[in-house]
């Protein structure tokens, strides 16, 4: 699965037919982006375009429940300073929602330079593995930088629980994100925030697979021992 733009061109999601779930994945694409009046090119064939759609009956991108081929938790990663000003303000805010009220310092974010669409800058995202500590070191580094080995700052991970977050109406899905619009309060969804000092790294200075892996398995081994969560390590 791969998406943004390039050279200008239009926003796109690619999803390759090798992926289990690429019919819901398409279908949530679709779904998103009509219900924000959106103009979509669907490049695919009438069968798989059909056949995506009758999989997809009964569902939609904000469905207030977690499909059984979706983690239950996810995680949202953030720098050592937004940490803390999420921590004071009991939520977590969307990049607008944090300029809004003249708390962001930048012009535009990160996700500018991946050719994301601006709307997006209305939600909080959220993944799992070393994609979000990607984003933290391209953003210290002004730069794209996809080197998971490469040395960074690192700051927290926050642990949501996303099987209550759909539930309370809070999840949206594009096809290629699992996001909430705006604000989403810490009680009850934050089940765990993971720093270098919580997790017995020697200091701040770490990699982002060294920060990711060992935040994820103190995770597994304490907090939530309950949940079945697996991370990937990919890039």
């Amino acid at each position: 699965m791969l998406c943004g733009s390039i050279n200008g061109c239009a926003y796109a999601l690619k999803v390759s037919k090798k992926y289990l779930n690429w019919k819901m994945s398409m279908c949530d694409f679709l779904s998103y982006h009509d219900s924000v009046g959106k103009n979509i090119i669907l490049a695919a064939s009438e069968e798989d375009y059909q056949s995506a759609r009758e999989e997809y009956a009964g569902h939609s991108c904000r469905g207030p429940y977690l499909r059984d081929y979706e983690a239950p938790i996810l995680v949202h990663s953030t720098t050592t300073e937004n940490y803390q000003k999420i921590m004071r303000d009991g939520a977590i805010k969307s990049w607008n929602v944090i300029k809004r009220e003249n708390h962001c310092a930048e012009t535009e974010p990160i996700s500018r330079l991946l050719g994301d669409p601006a709307e997006l800058r209305d939600y909080i995202l959220f993944g799992s593995g070393v994609t979000g500590e990607i984003v933290v070191s391209s953003k210290q580094k002004h730069k794209i930088e996809m080197d998971p080995n490469k040395e960074y700052r690192t700051g927290a991970r926050l642990y949501f629980d996303m099987k209550r977050i759909a539930e309370d109406g809070f999840l949206v899905r594009d096809g290629g994100e699992m996001k909430v619009k705006d604000v989403l309060p810490l009680t009850p969804y934050l089940l765990w925030a993971a720093t270098w000092d919580k997790i017995g790294l020697p200091g701040e200075i770490s990699t982002p697979l060294i920060f990711a892996q060992t935040a994820d398995r103190c995770f597994q081994q304490h907090i939530a021992p309950s949940y079945e969560y697996e991370a990937f390590y990919q890039v």
